[in-house]
């Protein structure tokens, strides 16, 4: 521990917000209390509360520790290993992306089929840290689920979010990217859905460096045109939806929905384009298709 690394909460906390600042961090007040909450295990309210608490020289060496990382440009949540989705806490690392409120906004209309619904299951594709995945199954006791990536680590982590949230024993987790290769019956599922790595790899350089530096390339990149992801579900997905089954996806926005939707037109004769549902930013994001019926 540093000599002279203040003692008590309110001086701790003082610390931190400097370091925050010196970083140029948007929220320092806000971040660096987040790091002391996690570091204690505490609620921002039990430390306004006791600004005078003293700390050991353990937990003020790892929070001291922690917001040098923030400031160095760490995105807060891998700082924390952790992060809230759709009011659970997710573990998170550098194997998966940061779950994001548009995705929330995707599950929330996934979730509306499914109450909709007595019992089944479900695809959750490009399933990351698993949030979608779990959050469907917790939410929805009586539908299993399959959740797909092409990335190991990420598969690991999704399993540690289910066992997390007690659903690991209704999740079936395949490591694949193409339908073709996964071991999923046709016809079996009852919904599908996929928020697929959709940024052009000549625009990954250009993303914010908390992104660009720190996010899994694998996660992010679709591709010369963004595409090349949304080629392989739509191909190969709708032979695994039953008749009348919805297919949710998550796009960049923008242009590249009509994009998708011309991809649909050629590659998945069997889809309808039902809606497209904007985000909490008014952009044009999510798509939702339906197999026809026969």
């Amino acid at each position: 521990m540093e000599a002279g690394t203040p003692k008590s909460v309110s001086s701790l906390r003082a610390l931190l917000r400097q370091v925050m600042s010196d970083g140029r961090v948007q929220s320092p007040n806000l971040e660096a209390d987040r790091i002391i909450c996690g570091v204690l295990e505490v609620s921002r309210a039990w430390l306004l509360s006791r600004p005078r608490a003293e700390l050991s020289d353990e937990k003020r060496g790892l929070a001291l520790e922690l917001a040098r990382r923030r400031a160095g440009g760490e995105p807060l949540a891998y700082v924390l290993g952790d992060a809230v989705f759709r009011g659970r806490k997710f573990l998170v690392d550098r194997r998966t992306l940061i779950p994001r409120p548009e995705t929330e906004m995707l599950t929330e209309l996934a979730d509306g089929f499914l109450k909709k619904t007595s019992r089944g299951a479900f695809a959750d594709w490009c399933a990351g840290s698993g949030c979608i995945a779990v959050t469907l199954c917790a939410d929805n006791p009586d539908f299993a689920a399959f959740a797909v990536d092409s990335s190991h680590a990420a598969l690991a982590s999704a399993r540690s979010n289910a066992e997390l949230h007690g659903v690991a024993d209704r999740i079936t987790f395949i490591e694949c990217e193409d339908p073709v290769a996964a071991s999923i019956k046709p016809e079996s599922l009852d919904m599908a859905i996929a928020n697929p790595p959709y940024i052009p790899s000549s625009a990954i350089g250009m993303l914010e460096s908390q992104v660009r530096d720190y996010e899994p390339r694998e996660a992010l990149d679709g591709g010369g045109d963004g595409l090349c992801v949304y080629r392989l579900l739509l191909r190969g997905l709708p032979r695994f939806l039953k008749p009348g089954a919805p297919l949710f996806f998550e796009t960049g926005g923008g242009g590249q929905v009509g994009e998708v939707a011309e991809i649909a037109a050629r590659e998945a004769p069997s889809l309808r384009l039902e809606k497209v549902l904007k985000d909490h930013r008014e952009i044009t994001r999510f798509m939702l298709w339906r197999k026809l019926l026969k």
